[in-house]
Formats: C-alpha cells, sequence, structure tokens
C-alpha cells in the first residue's frame, strides 16, 4: 500500500511517524447519517440492488455503537440532488439539513467518472439535474462548511486516480469556508468499480470498528481492498505534514480540528490495484 501527497509543485512519498499536535478536545456528542437507493426510477435510471442498504447498514449500525448517534437514515423516497448540494450554488439546495448536517454521512448509489470528477446517480430529478457531481470542475457539492468532517461514498468511480485534484473542491465552500475555516477532513471511496452485496456488510463494519481504533484511511482501505475492488482515502490541508497527519492519524473518536487549507491533498491506496471498470491505480 503507498501513501502520496501532492501540490501543485510536488509529489512525495509520506514518511511514516511524524505526528503534529493538532487540535482534539474532549469528544462531543456526534451523528451519523446513511443516504441509499436500492431502488432506482425510469425517470433517473440505474439498475435496482437491494442489498446496498443491509451492507451500508454495517458501518452506520457500527457507528452508533461505538461513538456517534444515529441521526437519519434516508432509503428511496425522495433522494435527489437537493439533499447534496450546497446552498451558496442553489438557493433551494439543503445539505445543511442532510449530508452536512451530520459529522459523518455514508451515501450509497451508482455512480461514473464524469471528466474530472465523481458523479451520483439520484433517484428523481430536481431542477433538471439527475445526478450530483462532486470535485473536480462542478460547484454541486460543497460539504464541510456546516458540519460534516467525514464522506464515506459506496458508489464506483467515487475517488478515481484521474479525479484525485479535484475532490478537494467539494469538501469546502469558496464563499462560506474562507470566513470560518469549515472544511470536511476525509473523503473515503473507490477507483473503479465496487461491490455490492449482504456478504460484504462485515466489511463496513469493520470500518467503522477499525476507525475507532486506529486511522480510519487504514479502517477504510485494509478492510475494503480484495481482488475486485480498490478502495482509496483522501484527506486536505495547508500543509505536507499536516495532511499526512491527518490521514495517517485521524479517527472517528480523536478528530482534528478543521483542515486551515485544502491546497495539499494526501492519499492511501494499494499500489497497482487494477478495479473492474478501471485501468490499474496511477495517479
Amino acid at each position: 500500500m503507498n501513501t502520496r501527497t501532492r501540490s501543485a509543485h510536488a509529489v512525495v512519498v509520506c514518511m511514516l511517524g511524524v505526528c503534529l499536535a493538532l487540535c482534539s478536545g474532549a469528544l462531543a456528542a456526534r451523528e451519523v447519517k446513511k443516504l441509499v437507493i436500492t431502488d432506482f426510477t425510469n425517470s433517473c435510471g440505474g439498475d435496482d440492488v437491494g442489498a446496498w442498504n443491509n451492507m451500508v447498514d454495517g458501518w452506520y449500525d457500527e457507528m452508533d455503537d461505538e461513538s456517534y448517534t444515529k441521526d437519519g437514515a434516508y432509503v428511496n423516497g425522495n433522494m435527489t440532488l437537493e439533499r447534496f448540494c450546497d446552498p451558496d450554488w442553489n438557493g433551494d439546495c439543503d445539505d445543511d439539513h442532510y449530508v452536512d448536517d451530520a459529522d459523518a454521512f455514508i451515501l450509497g448509489t451508482h455512480g461514473a467518472d464524469s471528466g474530472d470528477h465523481w458523479q451520483g446517480v439520484m433517484r428523481w430529478s430536481w431542477n433538471g439535474h439527475c445526478r450530483v457531481d462532486g470535485g473536480g470542475s462542478s460547484d454541486e457539492m460543497w460539504v464541510g462548511d456546516w458540519d460534516a468532517e467525514f464522506i464515506t461514498l459506496s458508489s464506483c468511480n467515487s475517488a478515481d486516480d484521474d479525479n484525485l485534484p479535484g475532490i478537494r473542491n467539494a469538501m469546502f465552500d469558496p464563499f462560506d469556508t474562507p470566513g470560518h475555516g469549515r472544511r470536511a477532513h476525509q473523503w473515503d471511496a473507490f477507483h473503479g468499480v465496487m461491490w455490492i452485496s449482504n456478504g460484504r456488510r462485515g466489511d463496513y463494519d469493520d470500518v467503522a470498528d477499525d476507525g475507532h481504533d486506529g486511522s480510519i484511511s487504514d479502517a477504510w482501505v485494509y478492510n475494503q481492498k480484495d481482488s475486485k475492488q480498490c478502495p482509496v482515502a483522501y484527506s486536505i490541508s495547508s500543509s505536507r505534514n499536516g495532511c499526512l497527519v491527518r490521514l495517517n492519524y485521524e479517527r472517528y473518536n480523536y478528530i482534528y480540528g478543521d483542515p486551515p487549507g485544502h491546497n495539499w491533498y494526501c492519499w492511501k491506496a494499494y499500489a497497482n490495484c487494477d478495479p473492474t471498470g478501471e485501468t490499474a491505480w496511477n495517479p
């Protein structure tokens, strides 16, 4: 497994064992949400996958068993872009009552690579949009300016190697963030296709469990890796060292202050991992 960081001018290998004294006080009450589509509609397309809800419940239930409180489980229903987009993009967007209203959330839906960013399928069209576009050149999704720290995407192509530079754009709001410094901390997702089955529920449970005992990035990458899928953990900060420390040490129950910047990003993944539907990992 490799860990890397990148700025506009450099790629460096992570040197483990370096730690900074970042803000992490007593753990306050923290909340977790789950949003999943298993029954897709003709409105926006997508194949139904009934096991998706049970699979991500492994993470959602274990987070509640550990140090978080369940704050909303949204399955099918009126799952539209409105729940994922930021009011600074469109005044009718409502992410501050959904994905950005919890400290951690998981989303399960079909995904694709859309040029320089991930695109997730919605259940119904909203304002003419059947997809949520996160990161890169898209400005729909700005998560973290309200409450969210940890983003988990159970979705194909949600962290493809060619989209890494732009993921950070979805982790801060360019309008609000400069004023109060709030940014999301980590984006856990997949390079290429990810797989869905009831038998994978335990993998998601283990991510939540191990992410309280050790780093979230290790918990995600170790528990989700197999011969068919390539998990990627991703963090941001204002410096190389700060980014690496966050990636390698932050836990669900040992949480640093919000990243002071997003000009550096760090990733953790298995070298040369070769998933279905994508070329081998080569950022």
